[in-house]
């Protein structure tokens, strides 16, 4: 195999695999990035046997071959390099050799034929949606997933289609995050649902570009293409609960706050909130919200904000952390928040609309 490629084109593409590539792997071949070389195209491949990224490049190909190459010590090397250093990439045998001007290295490669490409079933569901709206509805979810919990469905974002629409859900069992989008799809009655694991998730939001992707979906593993990238996975083998039991009915009390304002009251107010037990009081009362800490040394802060509330006085505590990320989740200005009292969740959404949706369990004061 011989190919001349730029370090500009080179460097984003390793950078991916390297993330991708198990660092320490069962087997030795999965800490490598497959290159294979033909005609006027190359790919190159990473896998952990959970998650898989595969990447094209049309490019002239001197000498067709393929190898799996070091992925942490190629991304290491083409970092290293100055700008729009031309690469020659030769095999030898046993060996890559990488030119780079007058920079030479030697890396030991390993056969292509012990590659080991991750399984991928027929789909259920096939669609298409914009590459940027999924990654803002994927990132809304992320926020609230689960993190090693025994639960395995909660380590994941649930992607549940019906109609010509897809929802994006998460709860780490404390709070919920739910985001839809328009989604084209093959379905013609009835639904489809699947859990995409954490990793996953995470590493599709680092990866995902702007553009169209297409989506290839069925019981057992996840497909994404937009195009230069492709990128698979195995799904969750459990059932999501039903979240749409944890959406509370009915909520009488609703104010509309300045996200900005409402992001500044909360920082304020978190320099006094306890390191033990993260909790901010809210108090609602006429047009304005007014936001308590208090630590284990009996230090108090009170910060008082503009807030649209034309009800009765009420007072509601949370946990900290979860109302700082939604001033995170949205991107909107103004923010509904509503409860059907002080011991209830609260629901938060733009203010014009419900999408993205975002539910906090109360703490009990």
């Amino acid at each position: 195999m011989k190919i001349i490629l730029d370090r500009e084109y080179l460097l984003p593409i390793l950078a991916n695999m390297a993330n991708i590539a198990d660092r320490r792997p069962v087997q030795p071949i999965l800490a490598h990035v497959l290159i294979e070389a033909a005609g006027q195209h190359c790919r190159f491949v990473a896998t952990d046997l959970e998650v898989q990224l595969s990447a094209d490049l049309d490019h002239p190909v001197d000498t067709p071959g393929a190898c799996a190459v070091p992925a942490r010590k190629f991304y290491d090397i083409c970092r290293a390099l100055p700008e729009h250093t031309p690469l020659e990439l030769h095999t030898e045998g046993e060996k890559l050799l990488l030119k780079a001007n007058k920079s030479r290295f030697t890396l030991h490669v390993l056969p292509a034929d012990q590659f080991p490409y991750l399984s991928i079933h027929s789909s259920r569901c096939q669609g298409n949606c914009p590459s940027k709206t999924f990654r803002e509805a994927l990132a809304v979810a992320a926020s609230t997933m689960a993190q090693n919990d025994a639960r395995l469905f909660l380590n994941g974002v649930l992607i549940e289609v019906e109609g010509q629409e897809m929802r994006l859900v998460a709860t780490d069992g404390h709070r919920l995050a739910m985001m839809s989008l328009p989604f084209a799809n093959n379905l013609e009655n009835g639904s489809y649902q699947a859990i995409l694991p954490r990793k996953a998730v995470l590493e599709l939001l680092r990866i995902l570009n702007d553009g169209d992707i297409a989506l290839e979906m069925s019981d057992t593993s996840f497909l994404l293409n937009d195009g230069t990238q492709q990128f698979a996975c195995k799904l969750i083998d459990a059932k999501y609960p039903d979240y749409r039991r944890v959406i509370p009915q009915g909520h009488p009390y609703a104010c509309i706050l300045d996200r900005q304002i409402f992001k500044s009251g909360l920082q304020q107010s978190d320099v006094l909130v306890s390191d033990r037990n993260p909790t901010t009081h809210l108090h609602l009362a006429s047009n304005q919200l007014i936001l308590r800490s208090r630590n284990e040394e009996q230090e108090e802060g009170e910060i008082q904000i503009p807030a649209e509330y034309q009800d009765a006085a009420l007072d509601i505590a949370f946990n900290s952390r979860y109302l700082t990320d939604t001033t995170q989740i949205f991107t909107q200005e103004r923010l509904r928040m509503q409860v059907k009292d002080g011991a209830s969740s609260a629901i938060f959404t733009p203010a014009d609309g419900d999408n993205p949706l975002y539910i906090i369990m109360p703490v009990r004061l």
